[in-house]
């Protein structure tokens, strides 16, 4: 076995589940993940297992909790999804699913006699199964750039029809465009009012220097414009595709 599945232990619930997709989430965020939904799933045709790196220029944007409302919705329609937590900086994935951090996926490409101990466990609340990143490495890059990353990319795509991998920010480390190779698309995530032109102009030109395959972008908490939404200040908006 390549790896191996365990139980979600109960743990600390966070303040940051509130954010996540739930059949009690709002009407505008429950339409908005199933439109960037839809047109992931019909970005990549033709493939049966896709890979879909999420990336921002900087942190706070709203990368992560974009990364794991993708792959809950994309459980909802009954597909099998992993989410990989790639950010072996700052990661947080595990936090906002109120799981453990570690063991993980550092843990395990650290290993070298690791292959039978990858740390897959399954969230029964959310239908998913999560790859949390693990202990924080002296150096993460050089981690995700091993045979063994690139490997386990290949493996997951024998077993699952979605792998959502949560990058580090872009304008931040270079990590994301290392496996340009293994990832079917990317999706870069944007927030109102916060993200620069510039900023997203490297972002775009750091994928495109590794042949990375932008499928679009996700603008974060856009401003609701009608009256209805008044009571919800953010929501998830896919904004562009192509």
């Amino acid at each position: 076995m390549l790896f191996s599945k365990k139980k979600k232990k109960n743990s600390k619930i966070f303040d940051a589940k509130k954010m996540l997709l739930s059949p009690d989430s709002s009407f505008s965020m429950q339409e908005s993940f199933k439109t960037l939904r839809t047109n992931v799933t019909f970005s990549l045709p033709g493939k049966k297992n896709r890979c879909i790196g999420v990336v921002s220029a900087n942190r706070g944007e709203g990368k992560s909790t974009v990364s794991v409302n993708l792959a809950i919705s994309l459980a909802q329609i009954d597909k099998k999804v992993v989410i990989v937590d790639c950010d072996m900086r700052i990661p947080t994935v595990a936090a906002k699913l109120g799981m453990e951090n570690r063991p993980g996926l550092s843990d395990y490409l650290a290993d070298e006699e690791g292959y039978n101990r990858l740390p897959v466990v399954h969230n029964d609340e959310f239908g998913i199964d999560v790859i949390p990143a693990g202990t924080i490495p002296p150096d993460p890059t050089k981690l995700i750039e091993s045979p063994q990353m690139t490997e386990l990319i290949e493996a997951l795509k024998t077993v699952y029809d979605y792998i959502v991998v949560d990058f580090p920010p872009v304008c931040v480390v270079s990590d994301s465009a290392i496996l340009s190779s293994v990832i079917d698309g990317y999706l870069i995530v944007m927030l109102h009012g916060s993200t620069e032109v510039s900023q997203m102009d490297e972002t775009i030109r750091q994928l495109n220097f590794a042949n990375a395959n932008v499928l679009g972008f996700v603008y974060n908490s856009k401003p609701a414009a009608r009256k209805a939404y008044k009571n919800n200040s953010k929501y998830y908006y896919y904004y562009e595709y192509k």
